[in-house]
């Protein structure tokens, strides 16, 4: 079985490699790119982070709704950063969106399915990511020939990271995190209504 903290490295990995890329290049990209990069990193880590944090806690609702906005729109605003006030508040403001609906989606998955809805929510967040990093690659004009054009013009580096991605998060299982009997992802269908 792979460790979850194995899966949490890589897909840091990931996320730091996305961010090195904006932030060493952050010149080369126009307002309107940073929009769209801010926008696309708070929305897709937040679902994420959201839909995987509901399920984990699903009793704590609230909690994780509000740490979920909390981080997607944290994520969001870092991404926007570099470029300009407006991608700040669309990266805020996508990231927050994001992490609320995934909170929402993670305490409503059944516990037959949470290891489906991980793999999805990999590929999908995976996925972007990638497509993110093509398009950020078409903005940018690459120079000079050192170790930065080496990782951030060449796609085929990220590329096998996200498909070891892939080939850890499939062979997860959710059975490593917790016991079954810890989450009672029933919640809503226990409540009969007197208070």
């Amino acid at each position: 079985m792979v460790s979850g903290y194995l899966l949490l490295f890589v897909y840091g990995f990931i996320v730091l490699w996305i961010f090195s890329f904006i932030f060493l290049y952050r010149r080369q990209i126009t307002c309107m790119a940073g929009m769209m990069i801010a926008m696309t990193i708070g929305m897709a880590l937040g679902l994420t982070f959201g839909t995987i944090t509901g399920m984990l806690y699903p009793d704590h609702f609230f909690q994780i709704t509000v740490i979920s906005i909390l981080v997607g729109g944290i994520i969001g605003v870092i991404a926007g950063f570099p470029f300009s006030i407006m991608a700040v508040l669309d990266g805020f403001l996508s990231g927050a969106m994001g992490g609320m609906m995934g909170a929402m989606l993670g305490v409503m998955i059944a516990i037959e399915t949470i290891n489906t809805v991980i793999n999805v929510m990999v590929v999908l967040s995976g996925g972007i990511l990638f497509i993110l990093f093509l398009m950020i690659q078409s903005e940018v004009k690459f120079k000079e020939s050192d170790w930065k054009s080496f990782f951030f013009s060449n796609r085929l580096p990220l590329f096998l990271v996200i498909i070891l991605a892939f080939y850890l998060t499939h062979q997860f299982s959710y059975s490593t995190i917790t016991h079954d009997d810890d989450i009672d992802h029933n919640l809503h269908s226990t409540y009969d209504g007197s208070d």
